[in-house]
């Protein structure tokens, strides 16, 4: 489990951390900054297309082709990823 990234200033900004997931597939949990959770849980939303909203709590959806979980906790679960790069890379198209 590691916690840095490769020097993104905009993932340094918006992320406290991203965890590798145990399971089938590569999934990573993402770990928001708690001040600026709303702004990237609104921006996530506006680029998502939601699959399922679980009264506010979790929301489900897909942007280019991968699945993101949204917790209004302010973690992020993203799925169907072949390493951290490409990872981090579709973290800082979603948040942006």
């Amino acid at each position: 489990m590691k916690k840095m990234f490769r020097e993104s200033e905009l993932l340094k900004e918006y992320i406290s951390k991203v965890d590798e997931a145990c399971g089938e597939g590569t999934e990573f949990i993402v770990t928001l900054k708690y001040s600026k959770r709303e702004e990237v849980i609104n921006r996530v939303l506006q680029k998502c297309v939601t699959k399922q909203n679980l009264s506010g709590i979790l929301i489900k959806g897909k942007y280019k082709g991968k699945e993101v979980s949204i917790f209004k906790t302010g973690k992020l679960v993203i799925k169907k990823f072949r390493g951290r790069r490409e990872a981090e890379t579709f973290l800082e198209d979603l948040i942006k």
